[in-house]
C-alpha cells in the first residue's frame, strides 16, 4: 500500500540538495567553528554562509541578524524571554493572541511572577487580529507584541505591515512567530517592521534539530543558555554545524523556488477543496478560503457528524497520514482555547481534519486522499447518532457558523 503523507504542517522530508550540503559536516568536517585551525575556519565560513542565506530569504539587512537555535520552540523562548527580560525596566505590558503557540504564550506566562502583565488580543472567526484594535491596546507600559504568522488549524496569513510601523513609532517590539507558516507564505522583515521572527526549517524541507531567529540589528536580548560565547553570545553551546548548513540551504532553495512551490501548492489546494466539497456533503472549512490570506499548502476541513480523531485513525488504516492539528503538540494543547477565541462550538473543531502537503506532493496523492476520506467519512457517518440526527432533521447543522 502506498502511504500518502499530508501532515506537512508538522514536518517535511529533507530536500536532496540539503542533505548533500550537510553530508560533509556530518561525515568528514568535524571541527568546531571556534577552532583556530583550517577545519574550524571552514566550519565558521559555513555558518556565515548559512546566515546570509537566511537573511536573503526574509529580507534581513545582514547575516549578523540571524541566530541559530536547536528548534523553533527554542527560538521562540529566546526571543520572548530574552527581549522581555532586557526591556523590563521600560515597561511590564505584553500583548499576544489566543492563537499563540505554547512556546510563545508559556514563555510570557513564565515571567508573570516578575510583574509582567500578559493581555490577549481578540481575533475574528478567521483568526486575524485587528490592526486598529491592537494599536488602541498599546500603552506606555507595552514593550512587546507577539503575533503568529499563521495557526495550523486555521492556515490564516497575518499581515502586519501597518501594525509594525505603528509599533515601531511607539518603541514597541514586534515578535512574529513563523515557525508553522514560514516557507509557505512570503516573509519580509523590512516590510513588516518585525523586531524578531522565528522559523522552523524542517517545515520547508530543511533538517530537524535546528531553528532560526531573526533579531533586528541593535535589538538586545537576555541569553537563555549560558556557558559559552557561541552565536555572538546569544546562545551558548557547540553549534550544530551540519544542521545549520542544511537550514541555510533550505532557505536558499526556498528563495529560488518559492514561486514554483507556491503555484504547485495552490493547484493542489484547489483540487482538494473542490474534490472534498463535491464528493462529501456537510463539509466546511476552518479559517479563510483558498487564495484569501491563507497558506497555500493546507486546508482544515470540518466533517459534520464525524469525530476528527476517529477519521484520522480510519484514514491512516487506508494509507493516508494526516492529523487533527500538528503532531509536535498534543491534541489537548493544540485545541486549547481555540474554539473560544473564534467564537465557535468546540465540537466543530473536534470534527476537523488538517491536511497539508509539501513540494514533493503530487496531484495523484490528492485524488487518492479524497477517495480515502470519502470512504472513511461515509463509514463513520453510518455509525454516528449525530449524523443520523442531522440527516433526519432532529438536529440543526451549525456549519453556517464557519462561514
Amino acid at each position: 500500500m502506498k502511504r500518502i503523507f499530508l501532515d506537512a504542517q508538522s514536518s517535511t522530508p529533507i530536500h536532496p540538495a540539503v542533505l548533500d550540503a550537510m553530508r560533509p559536516f556530518e561525515q568528514t568536517h568535524a571541527a568546531l567553528p571556534s577552532s583556530p585551525y583550517h577545519g574550524g575556519k571552514q566550519a565558521r565560513k559555513a555558518l556565515e554562509t548559512a546566515s546570509e542565506q537566511v537573511a536573503a530569504l526574509i529580507g534581513a539587512d545582514s547575516g549578523e541578524e540571524i541566530v541559530f537555535t536547536g528548534s523553533g520552540t527554542e527560538a521562540n523562548n529566546l526571543a520572548i524571554k530574552g527581549i522581555i527580560q532586557a526591556r523590563m525596566r521600560f515597561g511590564s505590558h505584553v500583548l499576544g493572541t489566543a492563537l499563540d503557540h505554547p512556546s510563545v504564550s508559556l514563555s510570557v506566562k513564565s515571567l508573570e511572577t516578575h510583574g509582567i502583565q500578559y493581555d490577549i488580543l481578540p481575533v475574528n472567526p478567521k483568526g486575524l487580529v485587528s490592526e486598529e484594535e491592537t494599536l488602541r491596546r498599546v500603552s506606555d507600559q507595552t514593550i512587546l507584541l507577539c503575533v503568529p504568522v499563521s495557526r495550523p488549524e486555521l492556515g490564516q496569513v497575518q499581515v502586519v505591515n501597518i501594525l509594525g510601523k505603528g509599533l515601531a513609532k511607539r518603541g514597541v517590539a514586534l515578535m512574529m512567530d513563523a515557525t508553522t507558516g514560514g516557507g509557505w507564505t512570503p516573509l519580509d522583515v523590512r516590510e513588516s517592521n518585525a523586531t524578531l521572527l522565528s522559523l522552523s526549517p524542517h517545515r520547508f524541507h530543511g533538517p530537524k534539530g535546528v531553528g532560526i531567529l531573526y533579531k533586528r540589528r541593535g535589538t538586545v536580548l537576555e541569553p537563555q543558555m549560558h556557558g559559552g560565547l557561541q552565536a555572538s553570545g546569544w546562545r551558548a553551546g557547540s553549534e550544530n554545524v551540519a544542521g545549520i548548513v542544511g537550514a541555510g540551504m533550505a532557505c536558499e532553495l526556498l528563495q529560488r523556488d518559492f514561486s514554483d512551490r507556491e503555484s504547485c501548492a495552490l493547484k493542489l489546494q484547489g483540487a482538494l477543496y473542490e474534490g472534498i466539497k463535491k464528493k462529501i456533503p456537510s463539509v466546511a472549512l476552518l479559517g479563510p478560503l483558498p487564495n484569501d490570506r491563507r497558506l497555500c499548502n493546507q486546508l482544515n476541513f470540518v466533517f459534520e457528524g464525524v469525530e476528527g480523531e476517529s477519521l484520522m485513525l480510519m484514514a491512516n488504516v487506508r494509507g493516508l497520514e494526516c492529523h487533527t492539528g500538528i503532531t509536535c503538540l498534543s491534541r489537548g494543547v493544540t485545541h486549547e482555547g481555540l474554539a473560544d477565541a473564534l467564537g465557535i462550538p468546540g465540537d466543530l473543531i473536534r470534527s476537523s481534519l488538517l491536511l497539508s502537503w509539501h513540494a514533493s506532493t503530487c496531484m495523484e496523492d490528492i485524488h487518492a486522499a479524497i477517495d480515502i476520506l470519502e470512504t472513511s467519512v461515509r463509514r463513520l457517518r453510518e455509525m454516528s447518532p449525530v449524523w443520523d440526527g442531522l440527516r433526519s432533521g432532529r438536529m440543526m447543522s451549525r456549519l453556517s457558523l464557519l462561514a
